[in-house]
């Protein structure tokens, strides 16, 4: 790519248009050359980027770089100002995590025409923003981190909802008054019960999607209301912060995402089991799930009742 290519596409993502390819240069031969060699990639009819090897890439993080790509792809090939970026496609580009939605599909705002529903890729939504809603962000008009969060969570589903909201508490994106503001727009809106309720239920303290998925499940599951990230002492000192605890079935449930054994490395599980003994001689019971187990909600709830119904017995006979 050449480098006044290579300055357009930096603006968007890494984007670029056929128009633009023949701006900075291009021939038309030369642009089908490089489609058909593979040196780029059609993104969507007319939108092109430079071809990357994505495969050390996580699963996760590659499908949010393509979302992104196909955000780029949609705004780049409509008239400038007829759109604004939203719903959960604002929230990738916010870099708030998302959990359960479509990513094959960019959600666009229009305020200034009346389509509506899906097409080529892009599903359009009508309405009008205030400007308070929308910012200007990545080179993108986007919606504010409190409006996207409230459309996310007015089409997807609780759990969705409860992924995105617990990020954005945790990382203090919107101002509380900012976000009940908001919040209170959606009372008339058909979602806006899930909104409400999903907002309601939200935690900084949860700090991954996985603890976020896991809270969602205990809940539906009718178990007590957990502690967040409870501190243990023993008579050594300070042992740990643990992801959920329970106290009056003195129960504590850890979730293990992927990252936190990722380097291999023996003595991390030497310390990981210390710490689990140590916890255990307090007279505690440990639960540990993984995303396996999120996909198995009832057998999942019966684990961590089984070891409240232990702890029971435990104390029962001591």
């Amino acid at each position: 790519m050449n480098l006044r290519l290579k300055a357009v596409a930096d603006k968007q993502g890494g984007v670029f248009s056929r128009r633009q390819a023949l701006g900075s240069g291009y021939t038309p031969d030369q642009i089908q050359d490089r489609l058909r060699d593979g040196r780029w990639e059609r993104v969507r009819h007319g939108q092109y980027v430079e071809r990357a090897d994505l495969k050390h890439l996580p699963p996760w993080e590659r499908q949010l770089l393509l979302h992104r790509r196909l955000v780029y792809a949609a705004v780049n090939a409509m008239r400038p100002g007829t759109a604004v970026v939203s719903h959960h496609s604002a929230l990738v580009i916010h870099n708030v995590p998302v959990w359960d939605v479509d990513l094959n599909e960019v959600q666009l705002t229009r305020s200034n025409s009346a389509r509506t529903g899906a097409a080529a890729g892009v599903r359009h939504h009508h309405g009008r923003l205030t400007s308070d809603a929308v910012i200007e962000f990545d080179n993108l008009t986007v919606t504010s981190v409190a409006r996207s969060l409230v459309e996310t969570a007015a089409t997807a589903s609780f759990e969705a909802a409860v992924v995105s909201a617990d990020a954005v508490l945790r990382n203090r994106l919107v101002p509380d008054a900012q976000l009940r503001s908001v919040v209170a727009q959606t009372e008339f809106w058909p979602g806006g019960p899930t909104v409400r309720s999903a907002l309601g239920f939200a935690s900084p303290l949860a700090e991954s999607v996985g603890e976020s998925r896991l809270r969602v499940l205990m809940h539906q599951q009718g178990l007590p209301v957990p502690e967040l990230q409870a501190v243990f002492h023993d008579a050594d000192g300070f042992i740990g912060r643990v992801d959920f605890y329970f106290p009056e079935h003195r129960t504590i449930v850890e979730f293990d995402g992927m990252s936190k054994y990722t380097d291999g490395s023996s003595v991390v599980l030497i310390q990981e089991k210390a710490r689990e003994d140590r916890l255990r001689a307090l007279g505690l019971q440990v639960v540990r799930l993984t995303w396996e187990d999120l996909a198995h909600p009832d057998r999942t709830a019966m684990l961590i009742r089984r070891a409240f119904a232990w702890s029971r017995e435990t104390h029962q006979a001591g």
